[in-house]
């Protein structure tokens, strides 16, 4: 028998140490969600158990292979033990981490308590009661685009392997870390199939891009309960970050099913590296004169505006592409749902009750209110909802607009793989707004831009007047008003009947 035991540095350096604990625990975190190893897709089942010691916080996973009577070293099929060692070697490793970071969960008990007062531990059967948006807000005082100051570099990970007698002082480069990330992707829990039926017969799959903005996240959610034929869609929620208050949301979900994926190359897991912020970088607002004699590492390469990268915005366009990739080529094979609908939505945005059905109204009719549109728009960003009551049953056809059509929209496979074929102009376009990139290639690379149908009063809703660029503000108030106007017109949602008024 041979065995694998990770014990991480016990230098007193506390920085060094709390840098580790953060990339064990997004491994070990996301780790918790994947079903025992005999599911893994492309793995064989192994056979595996932890004997835990609390001093130190070791793990010694026991290998696949039996154990032989007395044995400790090579055994005797020692030729075939070195053919595997290596794969299994690189396995155990995963392992070992994602074990360490459960018990080291364990031990620290549940952190959303003063968060969630009312939301139990997943899984759970009944859906979850919030607290009030205000008791969030009190208690969430990092609730927009995440500080990484102070996070040390993750793609050197040092850590010592005992096998075979010996030790060894090894590293996990940073496309390892990415590797352990992408295979927790790919063998997540789909939640609520038991419930709710397989997902091969879904016809909307509703994709959330998400950051750390919980009380926004909870509107959300609380939204989408709302919302008519919200069980027969997928819920998709695509994470930057990885922390407990949002992922408590999302896995106590009840009224759908809900897969979450994460986004490998985010800041939280490289934040002084490229895609990160390398200490090296030139700030954003130095010039390039200034630039150029301090002799930072971008100085040749300030944006059109004369600034510089900054790492935490442009990683909002990054996850962006990276998420469509991963739904449109990952998911949709994944479960065979080459005729679905995508709708992308954002963690502030809110849910109108009756958005499903004027979506699926939209789809069905769409050869009357627009044959050649290939973009459906739930949302527009209105001045005053005054008339709001009065449009509720029209519908609009225009060339596609980024800032005018991007929220709530919805399309297909089809469609993307015609923005998929300009990746090189949506990547190299000097400009970190997903929206304005995906606007130059409609203008500049598609063989005929797309033209969008929308809802002149939206049913998806910007509530988010916190955020990337606005900090003075108050959540709670807009999503209230919110709530006020839907109580005002819910007699008026659900229309019998759709009409194109604004064509052009």
């Amino acid at each position: 028998m041979y065995w694998v035991l990770i014990g991480f540095h016990t230098k007193s350096d506390s920085t060094r140490r709390a840098t580790r604990h953060r990339a064990r625990d997004f491994l070990a975190t996301l780790a918790l969600h994947v079903r025992s190893r005999s599911t893994f897709r492309h793995r064989p089942p192994l056979s595996v158990h932890y004997p835990y010691s609390r001093k130190g916080l070791e793990v010694h996973p026991v290998s696949w292979r039996a154990e032989k009577s007395g044995e400790t070293g090579p055994d005797q099929h020692g030729e075939r033990t070195m053919l595997h060692r290596r794969g299994h070697r690189i396995l155990n490793i995963i392992i070992s981490i994602c074990v360490v970071g459960f018990f080291v969960v364990v031990l620290k008990g549940p952190s959303t308590d003063s968060i969630l007062l009312e939301t139990p531990s997943f899984p759970l059967l009944p859906d979850v009661q919030l607290r009030g948006i205000k008791d969030l807000e009190v208690n969430l005082v990092n609730d927009t685009i995440s500080d990484y100051e102070g996070e040390m570099d993750l793609t050197s990970w040092p850590f010592f392997v005992y096998m075979s007698g010996s030790y060894s002082n090894m590293t996990i480069t940073g496309q390892e870390i990415v590797l352990s990330v992408d295979f927790l992707n790919e063998n997540f829990d789909l939640l609520n199939l038991a419930r709710f039926g397989p997902v091969e017969n879904v016809k909307v799959v509703i994709v959330v891009q998400v950051h750390n903005r919980p009380n926004y996240l909870a509107n959300l959610i609380d939204s989408l309960r709302q919302t008519k034929g919200i069980e027969e869609t997928l819920l998709v929620f695509s994470h930057d970050i990885n922390v407990s208050p949002v992922n408590e949301l999302i896995r106590n979900i009840t009224f759908a099913r809900v897969l979450q994926i994460y986004y490998p190359f985010n800041m939280q897991i490289f934040p002084h590296v490229f895609p990160g912020q390398d200490p090296r970088d030139c700030p954003e607002r130095l010039g390039k004169e200034s630039a150029l004699s301090s002799k930072c590492k971008n100085a040749e390469h300030p944006d059109k505006y004369g600034n510089y990268r900054v790492a935490k915005i442009t990683q909002i366009k990054h996850h962006w592409w990276w998420k469509m990739n991963y739904v449109f080529d990952g998911v949709f094979d994944r479960y065979g749902l080459s005729n679905a609908w995508v709708l992308l939505l954002e963690e502030d945005h809110y849910v109108v009750p009756d958005a499903l059905y004027i979506l699926t109204d939209i789809i069905r009719n769409r050869q009357k209110y627009c044959e050649n549109c290939e973009i459906i728009a739930l949302g527009s960003y209105l001045q005053s909802f005054s008339q709001y009551g009065s449009t509720i049953a029209n519908l609009g056809a225009h060339p596609w607009y980024s800032s005018r059509h991007n929220m709530g929209m919805a399309f297909r496979r089809e469609s993307w793989l015609k923005v998929k074929n300009c990746s090189e102009l949506f990547c190299k376009y000097d400009d970190y707004n997903w929206d304005w990139s995906l606007m130059q290639v409609v203008a500049k690379c598609l063989p005929k831009p797309f033209r969008v149908v929308f809802t002149k009063s939206p049913r998806v809703i910007h509530i988010g007047d916190c955020g990337l660029h606005t900090h003075r503000c108050n959540a709670h108030n807009t999503y209230m008003s919110i709530l006020s106007i839907m109580a005002k017109h819910a007699d008026l949602l659900f229309p019998s009947r759709l009409t194109v008024t604004d064509v052009r």
